[in-house]
């Protein structure tokens, strides 16, 4: 088992190549969150986080990163919120003493509430008793599409707090 975790959602592919690509710059282990329940379409996906809804992934994760000092953390923005499954892993993470990087992939180019997302994350991170080490947000692809390895991994290049 590694120091260093990556755990991230992906439902089309832009933050698993993100996470990837990270968990090769930090040699960390990678860890894809899955929702317990059975994935729902675009809209019903969209209408769970625009109502703060919580879907708990399913394994053990929590029990994964135990014995990580740094984690990294993952997530698409959609419909301008946290993710349902990354707030259902957050709700039973005890984050204490780890250096916590989080991270966003979304459609927007600009970005647009993704310091509001990240803000979320960053509090629910303080919360479970983690140390929110940097943050980044990433443009990805259209929804239903992938964004390129390459563009990613440009980005991801200037992500300096990311050790």
């Amino acid at each position: 088992m590694k120091d260093k975790a990556v755990v991230f959602f992906s439902r089309n592919g832009s933050t698993r190549i993100a996470a990837g690509i990270i968990a090769e710059k930090i040699d960390a282990e990678l860890i894809q969150l899955k929702a317990r329940k059975a994935r729902h379409g675009f809209v019903v996906s969209g209408f769970r986080a625009v109502t703060k809804k919580h879907l708990p992934p399913e394994g053990d994760p929590w029990g994964q990163i135990q014995e990580c000092s740094t984690v990294v953390l993952g997530a698409p923005i959609w419909g301008g919120n946290a993710n349902p499954v990354m707030n259902g892993f957050l709700a039973r993470a005890d984050l204490t003493g780890k250096k916590v990087y989080l991270f966003t992939v979304q459609a927007d180019p600009e970005k647009a509430k993704s310091d509001e997302v990240l803000a979320h994350y960053s509090q629910r991170v303080e919360d479970a008793g983690g140390t929110v080490a940097g943050i980044f947000a990433l443009t990805g692809a259209s929804p239903g599409k992938t964004a390129d390895e390459g563009v990613l991994r440009e980005a991801l290049a200037g992500w300096e707090q990311l050790k």
